[in-house]
C-alpha cells in the first residue's frame, strides 16, 4: 500500500487540462452575466470538484473587482486574480480549506449519527441549512456560494428541496453543481441552471499532475495508473495509493478459468484485499473493491463497443472481459456490477463480514 496522499478538492490549487472551462466561467463573470446555478458535468475524478472551488475562491475574494467596502473592511480581499486563480495564502483561500468561510456552503454526504458511518447518499437534512444559508447578508457585502459534491448522491427528497431553491435564487447567491452523471438528474434541476462540461484529461495531462503530486511514485507505476485512468487523475491517484495494478492482477488470477472460480485463490486475493497496510488509516476495503467492480465495467464497455488494444495494461485482462461478456452479455454484466456495488455499499455500511462479502461478490461476478 502506497503512503501516497489525496488531496481534496477544496485544498488542491493547480488545474490543468480545462483553460477552455475556465475561459466561459471567467467570461460570464466579467461579463456580468454570472448565473445563479452552474451545473459541472463529465466524468469521475477529472477536476470537477477543484474546479468548483476554484470558481468559489475566485468569487469570495471579489473576483478582482472592486466590490466597494466589506462590512468588517477590505482586509480579507486579495489583489486582482490572474484567470480563475488567487493566491493560496490569502485569507479567503485559508478559510475555504478550513472549511471555516462564512460565505461558503459545501453540501456532500453526512454521517449517520446513529451508525456513525457516512451515508450513501445526501439526504433532505444535508439539504436545510441551505434555505437559511442563502438567507443571510453576505458577511463581505459580496456572494454567498454554495458547492454540491455530488448533485447526484441526492436521493430523491434532498432533490426536491434543492429545486425550490433553484427556482427562486436570492440575488448574489451562486451554486455550483457537480455532476458525474447529469442524464439521471431530474430534468428540472438541469433546465435551471448553465451547464459546463469537462472533458477527460489527456495522458500527458495526466502524467504531469501525478509528477506534481506524487513526486516519488515509480515510474512503472505511473505509466499504468495512467493508462488505467481513462483521463481521471482522481482514478490515477486512487490507483496508485490504492496498489491498483496489484489488486487488479490478483483479480486476473481469481477470473481466471472461470466458471468456475478457483476458491483457494479468491481466499488469497480476499486475504490480501481487507488487510489494512501497515501506518494505514481507515479501511481500504470499500476503494479496492471499487476499482474492481470499475476495472471489470470499463473492460467490458470497450470490447462490447468493438474497442481493441493490442497491449494489455494487467496482464490477462482480456481474457477475463471476454468471458464475462460472452457468458452474461452487455446488459447482465452492468446488472451484475451494479447489484456488486449496492451489496458492497450496504454491507460496509452494515458492517458486515468483510471476507464473506468478498467472496460472495466475486462468486456473483465470476459464475
Amino acid at each position: 500500500m502506497s503512503d501516497l496522499e489525496i488531496p481534496a478538492p477544496r485544498d488542491t490549487y493547480d488545474l490543468v487540462g480545462h483553460e477552455a472551462a475556465e475561459a466561459r466561467l471567467l467570461d460570464a463573470w466579467k461579463g456580468g452575466r454570472m448565473p445563479h446555478a452552474w451545473l459541472l458535468t463529465g466524468p469521475r475524478g477529472i477536476g470537477k470538484a477543484t474546479l468548483a472551488f476554484r470558481l468559489a475562491r475566485f468569487v469570495l475574494n471579489g473576483g478582482g473587482v472592486d466590490e466597494g467596502p466589506s462590512l468588517f473592511g477590505d482586509a480579507e480581499l486579495g489583489p486582482p486574480a490572474e484567470g480563475l486563480a488567487i493566491d493560496p495564502e490569502l485569507p479567503v483561500a485559508r478559510q475555504v480549506a478550513s472549511g471555516g468561510h462564512p460565505d461558503l456552503l459545501v453540501i456532500e454526504r453526512s454521517v449517520n449519527e446513529r451508525s456513525k458511518t457516512l451515508r450513501r447518499e445526501i439526504v433532505v437534512e444535508d439539504v436545510a441549512a441551505l434555505s437559511g444559508f442563502l438567507r443571510l447578508t453576505s458577511s463581505s457585502g459580496g456572494w454567498r456560494v454554495v458547492i454540491v459534491d455530488s448533485i447526484d448522491e441526492m436521493n430523491r427528497n434532498a432533490a426536491n428541496a434543492m429545486l425550490k431553491l433553484l427556482e427562486e435564487p436570492p440575488k448574489r447567491a451562486l451554486l455550483i453543481l457537480v455532476s458525474h452523471a447529469p442524464g439521471g438528474l431530474l430534468p428540472t434541476i438541469r433546465s435551471r441552471c448553465r451547464k459546463l462540461h469537462l472533458s477527460p484529461l489527456a495522458d500527458t495531462r495526466v502524467e504531469e499532475l501525478l509528477a506534481r503530486m506524487a513526486p516519488d511514485l515509480d515510474p512503472g507505476l505511473t505509466a499504468v495508473a495512467t493508462r488505467l485512468a481513462e483521463g481521471s487523475i482522481g482514478r490515477a491517484l486512487e490507483l496508485a495509493a490504492n496498489d491498483g495494478p496489484a489488486v487488479l492482477g490478483d483479480a486476473v488470477r481469481v477470473f481466471d478459468g472461470a466458471p468456475p472460480i478457483n476458491r483457494k485463490r479468491l481466499l488469497d486475493a480476499t486475504e490480501k484485499w481487507i488487510r489494512r497496510g501497515k501506518g494505514e488509516e481507515g479501511d481500504p476495503l470499500a476503494g479496492r473493491m471499487e476499482l474492481i467492480l470499475w476495472w471489470l465495467g470499463q473492460g467490458v464497455r470497450r470490447l462490447a463497443s468493438g474497442y481493441s488494444d493490442e497491449v494489455e495494461t494487467i496482464p490477462g485482462e482480456t481474457g477475463v472481459f471476454g468471458a464475462m461478456a460472452s457468458r452474461f452479455g452487455l446488459h447482465g454484466c452492468c446488472a451484475r456490477l451494479e447489484r456488486a456495488e449496492t451489496a458492497l455499499r450496504r454491507g460496509i455500511g452494515l458492517n458486515l463480514d468483510r471476507k464473506q462479502m468478498v467472496m460472495s461478490m466475486m462468486l456473483e461476478l465470476g459464475e
